[in-house]
């Protein structure tokens, strides 16, 4: 809706993005103004007045960020933690279902080219979309980089890097992240270590 409002001319387009960024604005001073515990299902419900398709059933913490221009979606009963961070630019970031996402995670779709004939070695800037599937759990101060799908049910361990895909139903760790653990849901336990 809001590339739509961009692309269009005239007063109604110029008024109907007037409303957005005065609802936007209003809707990102309450959060602020909330309290750090209480009400993370009206947090949520602030995030959708901003735009972001964030399920009712979400708990979002008021010290949970989103900025830039990015598309959020956010599925039922994901819970996100204190501090969090989603950022990023031109793209999209997609949470699935029944996430547990803790406190001071980063997501981040936002990168740039490399440019070393520039002035810049960082150049245009670009944004790579993001996929955490369903059931997901992020552990404390991890980073999800530009460009990586998080595979079902996947555990990434606290202060990862995640730099690349994450198979579903492994727990992984580490900077870079790399699998530790995978289950099998056929025998309903971990496989041995390779």
């Amino acid at each position: 809706m809001i590339s739509a409002l961009k692309r269009g001319s005239g007063k109604k387009s110029k008024k109907c993005c007037m409303t957005n960024k005065i609802t936007r604005t209003v809707a990102g001073s309450l959060l602020r103004l909330m309290p750090r515990f209480a009400f993370p299902r009206l947090n949520a419900f602030l995030f959708r007045m901003q735009g972001y398709g964030v399920h009712p059933s979400a708990r979002i913490f008021s010290t949970a960020r989103i900025l830039g221009d990015i598309t959020v979606t956010i599925g039922e009963s994901t819970f996100i933690g204190h501090e969090a961070l989603i950022m990023g630019g031109e793209s999209s970031i997609t949470i699935g279902k029944n996430c547990d996402i803790s406190s001071r995670v980063s997501i981040v779709s936002g990168t740039h080219e490399t440019d070393m004939a520039g002035d810049r070695s960082a150049g245009k800037g670009i944004g790579k979309d993001i996929v955490i599937d369903d059931g997901v759990w992020i552990g404390f101060g991890a980073l999800i980089l530009p460009g990586v799908t998080i595979g079902r049910k996947a555990v990434i361990g606290a202060g990862s890097v995640v730099t690349r895909d994450i198979p579903p139903f492994t727990i992984c760790a580490g900077n870079p992240c790399r699998p530790v653990k995978r289950w099998n849901p056929g025998t309903n336990s971990f496989d041995p270590p390779a």
